[in-house]
């Protein structure tokens, strides 16, 4: 029988915690996984739940049934990161998709054991090294999306006391990587949505400042089309083309100036326009106003 240290070190290898071995093994032991284990779990508590997919939706996908299957079959690979509460039960801090498969497991087999592969986490563990479990765990075996890093990264950012030097520190990521993985959530659809995951966010960001400059000369409909063009191309021909765009609108918005303040927006066109133009501008304003 492998000690709790010994079992601790290869867990931390293989997962590449920034964290010291040391540091974790004052707030841990290991247990075996079972049915009454699993029972005394809460899921009402979603503190380190980084998943936006509500539980329902997240346990009827393909991905869970690959995933139940696979336990099924060739056992529980990774183990569960369970804080212990002070009512005495559990609750989630890392292997929120595994704990749902181990109870579609027990719903058959009550008497299964999964070996050690219960990580239990004193009620003393200090929050910061919570978030680091729950975060560089998933973050390495990608058990998140970049979506979810980027919702898991704002939640951080917000908290009062965290500087951005924490968050770089306590995730082991670049400064760039981070910034890009935060503004995920706030990219255009096709984006966020269809990108995201394929070019990484670094890439996902350049291409959504450039679907920005598309959408002042192009319909939605080509500016779409032209960044999953755009998508399979270099960092370095992104840079290049977000370059030639930024000059381009830049001409293209010295016909006309926008200033605003927190009472009024002031419109200015730098040209002689027609009667036809000022009835076209007049209608605008009225639908963009909802007047007849």
């Amino acid at each position: 029988m492998e000690s709790n240290n010994t079992f601790f070190s290869k867990k931390c290898s293989q997962s590449n915690f920034i964290t010291r071995t040391t540091e974790l093994e004052n707030f841990t032991s290991i247990e075996d996984i079972t049915f009454s284990l699993i029972q005394t779990v809460s899921t009402s508590n979603k503190t380190f739940i980084n998943r936006l997919d509500e539980e329902n939706n997240a346990i009827t996908n393909e991905a869970f049934e690959n995933l139940t299957d696979s336990i099924r079959e060739i056992g529980l690979l990774n183990p569960i990161y369970l804080l212990k509460t002070e009512k005495n039960n559990y609750i989630i801090v890392s292997g929120w998709r595994r704990f749902h498969a181990l109870k579609e497991i027990y719903k058959i087999d009550e008497n299964k054991i999964f070996s050690q592969k219960a990580i239990i986490l004193k009620k003393e563990t200090p929050p910061k090294l919570l978030e680091t479990i729950s975060i560089n765990e998933n973050t390495k075996r990608k058990d998140l999306t970049l979506l979810e890093l980027s919702y898991k990264f704002n939640k951080i950012s917000k908290t009062k006391g965290t500087s951005i030097e924490d968050c770089l520190k306590q995730f082991n990521i670049g400064k760039s990587q981070f910034h890009a993985i935060k503004k995920a959530m706030d990219f255009f659809p096709i984006i966020k949505e269809n990108l995201l995951e394929i070019v990484g966010p670094i890439k996902a960001n350049f291409l959504n400042k450039i679907l920005e400059k598309l959408l002042i000369i192009y319909p939605e409909s080509k500016a779409n089309s032209l960044i999953l063009e755009y998508s399979k191309k270099t960092k370095e021909d992104l840079k290049n083309i977000l370059k030639e765009l930024i000059e381009d609108t830049t001409k293209k918005n010295n016909s006309f100036e926008i200033k605003k303040n927190n009472k009024m927006t002031i419109l200015k066109i730098k040209e002689n326009l027609t009667e036809e133009d000022h009835m076209k501008i007049e209608i605008f304003f009225k639908e963009l106003f909802n007047k007849q």
